[in-house]
């Protein structure tokens, strides 16, 4: 219900129990004061300014002429309006004079008697009571409401996490200080690799990392003009200086070796000043970003560096130690007999065959290892891949009917000719058609396809339809040492993905448990090799892989 309504009902109130109770000295005074008091809060309130003390002065005739004491709620709700839509001045005198009006026109209607002053003081009091009580509460809640507004202001200008200026207020600042055209000094920063804290910390840990940061930026750059969080872990400076270079010099310094010694994270920046890399915001962060980016790149640059030459060490490492492996056995096993011999003064012509093949194990072993690991000289001439698969298996025809197996050769449908090491091709393809004879316990198929994709590359597909390589064993084929056979160096299929890295091609292997296994190498064809041109016109020069 509107204010207008709420007076109306309680002044209409008044008047009829006015005229019920018989309260009313003057009833047809009474109506009229009931009506101008209702018609004057109906009236149009911008009309006219004097309207409140017309309503005032109703309210008191009709004090007066209804005989009674019920006014007072009244006289309360005309000063708490007061209050709302005026100044304190004005309410406190409106409230004087309501308590003044209200303590005559009472003493008025009854004699003076210790009842009536009593009922009197009561209601005056009153009436200081709400005062008092109705101003505390508007002092409350003015208070209150700058105080959301200075929160509200800030959580829209700052960053809830951190405390720093959020992204729109970073841009709207520096948007003023260029268009003060003053020298500053903007720096871009970055966290590296915080996101991948999240699976080790957790979200809470890298939060904390973040104020952490925040705090330190505080800290180590008390002299900046603003310091804001622009995205998830990308914080940017501001520094209003005259001295650019010294204050350039500075906070370089600061970030690049003190900042990572006290909280622990690796940063990259970007730097750029006005009026030096732009005159304008955007120019300025263009610059910061683009040095930003540069560092952040050289920065992965050396990282892959550095990953690259621990990988390295790892590999001399495990084929060091894959190679100190597979000699030991057969020493340990040529030096017992050869203290059986010494110790018994026995004669090790028995065991001269045992020991021959040890010592003849350890040389191919040698062998291989330098041939996988020492970069050689090898003579890359143009050749037909077909002929070089024939050639293997009339090298293995003699084995494959001794093992009672069947090797099916399907040839392109055209001749493919590439540069390669025929040697090296050679001992590839004997690698794996080997393997895949062994992999077959009973009779069984070896099919060689030669054709080429799609994209012109040569494809060699070596199947077999032995017992398969487990799938967990498949990221493992590969590497030194590791092989399934109950004898063997574990070189063989390493030395084959060498020579195909070599011939700047790929292999890769699908196997299936029971049905076998496929190796498909796909290489590079002498018509997309420029020197094929060399080598047409008689060039017969080695190359050195």
């Amino acid at each position: 219900m509107s204010w207008n309504g709420m007076i109306s009902i309680h002044a209409l109130m008044i008047g009829a129990f006015s005229i019920y109770f018989d309260y009313s000295p003057h009833p047809q005074w009474m109506i009229a004061a009931v009506a101008g008091y209702i018609a004057s809060h109906w009236a149009n309130r911008s009309a006219s300014k004097a309207l409140p003390p017309i309503q005032h002065a109703l309210l008191v005739l009709l004090h007066w002429t209804s005989g009674t004491s019920w006014c007072l709620p009244l006289y309360i709700a005309h000063w708490g309006r007061t209050l709302l839509h005026s100044s304190l001045r004005s309410s406190d005198a409106v409230f004087l004079l309501l308590t003044a009006a209200f303590a005559a026109v009472s003493s008025l209607l009854r004699p003076l008697s210790a009842e009536a002053i009593a009922a009197i003081v009561f209601g005056s009091l009153s009436l200081l009571a709400f005062a008092r009580l109705f101003r505390k509460y508007l002092t409350d809640i003015e208070k209150q409401k700058q105080v959301l507004t200075i929160e509200k202001k800030h959580l829209s200008t700052h960053d809830a996490l951190t405390g720093l200026i959020n992204y729109e207020e970073f841009h709207r600042r520096l948007e003023l200080l260029v268009e003060e055209n003053r020298s500053v000094l903007l720096v871009l920063m970055d966290c590296k690799d915080l996101k991948s804290h999240n699976t080790t910390t957790g979200f809470e840990g890298v939060n904390h990392m973040l104020k952490q940061a925040a705090q330190m930026l505080r800290i180590m750059f008390p002299s900046a003009s603003f310091i804001s969080r622009v995205g998830g872990d990308e914080f940017a400076l501001v520094f209003v200086t005259d001295d650019l270079d010294d204050s350039l010099s500075s906070v370089k310094q600061l970030l690049a070796s003190e900042f990572p010694k006290l909280t622990g994270l690796e940063i990259t920046f970007g730097i750029a000043s006005r009026p030096n890399d732009g005159v304008t915001k955007d120019d300025l962060i263009l610059v910061a970003e683009r040095n930003l980016y540069t560092m952040k790149r050289e920065s992965w640059l050396k990282r892959e560096e550095h990953m690259l030459r621990s990988e390295k060490l790892r590999v001399v490492g495990e084929l060091a130690s894959g190679m100190a492996h597979e000699i030991r056995n057969p020493l340990t096993t040529i030096k017992g007999f050869l203290q059986l011999s010494k110790a018994g003064q026995f004669n090790i012509e028995p065991w001269y065959e045992l020991i021959m093949d040890e010592i003849n194990r350890m040389s191919m072993l040698t062998a291989e290892f330098l041939q996988f690991s020492k970069p050689h000289v090898s003579q890359y001439r143009v050749h037909s891949i077909g002929q070089c698969i024939q050639r293997v298996i009339s090298l293995l025809d003699s084995e494959v009917s001794r093992l009672g197996h069947q090797i099916v050769f399907e040839p392109a449908d055209e001749p493919l000719n590439m540069l390669m090491d025929q040697d090296k091709m050679l001992q590839l393809l004997l690698n794996l058609v080997k393997n895949a004879l062994e992999a077959m316990p009973e009779q069984g198929v070896v099919t060689i396809r030669l054709y080429s994709s799609e994209e012109g590359l040569a494809v060699i597909e070596v199947a077999d339809t032995g017992t398969g390589i487990p799938e967990k064993d498949l990221d493992k084929i590969f590497v030194p040492f590791y092989t399934t056979k109950d004898s063997g160096t574990g070189l063989g299929l390493s030395i084959c993905h060498k020579i195909v890295q070599d011939h700047e091609g790929r292999i890769e292997v699908e196997s299936e448990a029971a049905k076998g296994t496929k190796f498909t190498i796909t290489l590079p064809l002498a018509e997309h090799k420029e020197d094929i041109a060399m080598h047409g016109a008689g060039a017969s020069s080695s190359e050195v892989r």
